[in-house]
């Protein structure tokens, strides 16, 4: 098949190249225009709401997602395409909207209002979207809850050395374990709660809600024959996070008028720099409402503050899980990793 140079291919490739070339110019004019709305939106989310620190405006304030609604106007807006290409518009449309929500969110709060204010750590942003970190247990004799089993052990020693002298309690069950820590007769408990086989282990996460308690870590542990792997958390009565070798995650629930929505979370964890881990559908009987998905994102090279502001202005009604490290397999430490 001729390509080469003055054949029908070349004309149509060379043609298309320079559409593009037009097609950039006029996206690149956009996002001069974007940074204006940006700009404005923001300073109106600072008037509104009294919050100085744009950031903490969005990730706080009901009021952010409101006035975020009602001032971003391109989704209202017709796109003339000519009546053979007429069927193309609503997704071509979608699409493009899509990208300049992304871009608006960042700008919110990585533009010219938010330059007064500092950039934040993972640590710092936690308490805007979780609430407020307790500090670390003081008691001197810290102890870990769990039913003892194989998995669940070498899932112990994973936890042992970045929470430092721990020792470990048994229990019958893991419900047991969860209701240890609510009654303060221990300190953390282990529960698995994904596992390859079975998907996201709903039973456990109902009693981490009954007991009204937080993720602090997971680790996965591999079965004794090696077909089947395990996510184990550590949980604690209050929020705390703890720096150690391994991932931040971040873990969240959504309700969703239309499960097309899903590709626009997963689009903009990669434009921000996350990364979807899972995303699963949870029964009526655990979330109460249809099209709620559970979500876990990775947030090693995220742009936090665009991330987490795409999700507050976009998706205000997400619900935080938590956030929480997951430890690294095949980390380098004098402890079982698995």
């Amino acid at each position: 098949m001729e390509k080469g140079v003055g054949s029908a291919f070349y004309a149509v490739e060379k043609n298309l190249k320079r559409t593009t070339f037009v097609m950039a110019s006029g996206v690149e004019k956009s996002f001069a225009h974007l940074h204006e709305q940006a700009n404005a939106i923001a300073k109106e989310i600072v008037r509104q709401t009294g919050i100085k620190d744009i950031l903490n405006a969005v990730l706080t304030a009901d009021e952010a997602a409101r006035i975020y609604r009602e001032s971003y106007l391109y989704d209202r807006e017709e796109i003339f395409f000519a009546e053979i290409n007429r069927k193309e518009e609503p997704y071509f449309k979608r699409m493009l909207s899509r990208f300049f929500r992304y871009y608006l969110c960042d700008a919110i709060v990585n533009g010219a209002v938010a330059k007064k204010s500092r950039e934040r750590t993972l640590e710092e942003l936690i308490p805007l979207i979780c609430g407020e970190l307790a500090e670390m247990p003081k008691t001197k004799e810290k102890t870990v809850a769990f039913l003892r089993n194989g998995q669940a052990m070498r899932a112990f020693e994973s936890f042992a050395k970045p929470l430092g002298g721990v020792s470990a309690v048994y229990e019958s069950n893991f419900p047991s374990a969860c209701e240890a820590v609510y009654t303060n007769h221990a300190t953390y408990a282990i529960i698995p709660i994904f596992s390859t086989s079975d998907g996201r282990l709903n039973s456990f996460y109902r009693q981490i809600e009954k007991y009204e308690l937080s993720i602090v870590m997971t680790c996965e542990v591999d079965s004794d024959d090696g077909e089947n792997t395990t996510t184990f958390a550590l949980v604690y009565k209050d929020r705390l996070y703890i720096e150690a070798e391994g991932e931040p995650l971040y873990e969240c629930k959504i309700n969703l008028d239309d499960l097309n929505m899903l590709a626009d979370i997963a689009d903009a964890a990669a434009y921000f720099g996350a990364e979807l881990y899972s995303a699963e559908s949870l029964p009526m009987a655990f979330s109460g409402r249809n099209n709620t998905i559970a979500l876990i994102f990775g947030l090693k090279n995220a742009n936090l503050g665009g991330f987490f502001a795409y999700l507050a202005l976009e998706y205000p009604q997400t619900a935080t899980v938590g956030i929480y490290t997951k430890l690294i397999s095949g980390a380098k430490n004098d402890y079982s990793w698995n």
